[in-house]
């Protein structure tokens, strides 16, 4: 996650989360590169590429801990569980349209959001990745449970039959993909974020109401935070609150359109805390958003994976 501007020997914390980058790179990285984006409107449908495959499992070793529910969130920490199993709930439906989006690529006001946005959860080993809905072979592949050891979770765009539609957390920014419906659960999130660059403010929705509002650092003018529609893929509680991320850390599916690789990760772009708090409020970061370590905490037991992050100008 690119991170503040002044260089620094990396803390222990921080090479442990690079590293975690690092791993994201080695299952991500060369899928992302193989992939073609095309189309219009929202979203960015995912064409045939070169075919490598995203799949791999996590270290062993490696342990997070994550928000896991929708209502009255816990953390838990995750070795590598078994995927989830079962029937698929039905489809939550989305917001009435012709658009078939959540929010809708670089749709503004981010107010466009509706709550609640259907989550959806692998309950296969390695979800397919089709270019279109029944195309006959996928184009590539996402390891579940991801390389925290946490279930994958994307967030739903449409549908079409027994079809999902969802933002998947590569480049380019908002890159959809389709995959059958009975290789995952659907959830309904009843929160969603939105980070307005000008403003330095994060608010936090809850079935469309505003609930929290926080001051926020991003990114600096050489290194703007992209705006679009994203979401969270991942959670996790850091073991020093005091070191540079804060307590929690979120990934998101957003990625850096300025560093397409940062000290070992691939540019992607984190929500966190900090421990510079002096910088809140300003243009500071490579890229991240940050937040006081109160208000991220704040963010972080509410919240789930998947839930959407819409970042305005």
């Amino acid at each position: 996650m690119p991170q503040g501007r002044r260089r620094r020997r990396a803390t222990r914390t921080e090479r442990i989360v690079l590293l975690a980058i690092a791993i994201t790179l080695a299952l991500v990285g060369g899928a992302v590169y193989g992939l073609v984006a095309t189309g219009s409107g929202p979203g960015r449908p995912l064409a045939a590429g070169s075919g490598n495959d995203f799949a791999g499992g996590a270290p062993t070793t490696t342990t997070s801990t994550t928000t896991t529910t929708t209502t009255t969130p816990t953390t838990t920490t995750l070795a590598n569980p078994a995927p989830g199993a079962g029937t698929p709930v039905a489809p939550v439906p989305l917001v009435a349209g012709s658009g078939g989006a959540v929010g809708g690529a670089g749709s503004y006001p981010p107010s466009a959001i509706v709550d609640p946005t259907p989550v959806a959860t692998a309950v296969v080993s390695s979800l397919p990745l089709y270019a279109a809905p029944g195309a006959p072979t996928p184009v590539s592949h996402l390891a579940n449970p991801n390389w925290l050891g946490a279930p994958l979770t994307l967030l739903v765009t449409g549908y079409q039959g027994d079809w999902v539609q969802a933002y998947i957390p590569v480049r380019p920014n908002e890159t959809t993909a389709w995959f059958p419906l009975a290789d995952v659960t659907i959830t309904p999130d009843p929160y969603h974020i939105v980070v307005t660059i000008s403003a330095h403010q994060l608010v936090l929705y809850k079935n469309n109401a505003p609930v929290f509002t926080a001051p926020v650092a991003t990114g600096a003018p050489d290194s703007p935070t992209p705006t679009g529609s994203y979401f969270v893929s991942f959670i996790v509680k850091l073991t020093d609150p005091q070191d540079a991320y804060g307590p929690y850390a979120f990934g998101t599916s957003a990625f850096s359109n300025t560093y397409f690789s940062f000290e070992g990760g691939p540019g992607q772009v984190g929500i966190h805390g900090t421990n510079q708090p002096w910088v809140i409020g300003s243009y500071a970061s490579h890229g991240c958003i940050r937040l006081h370590n109160n208000d991220i905490t704040t963010v972080a037991t509410q919240i789930m994976p998947g839930t959407p992050v819409e970042i305005a100008p």
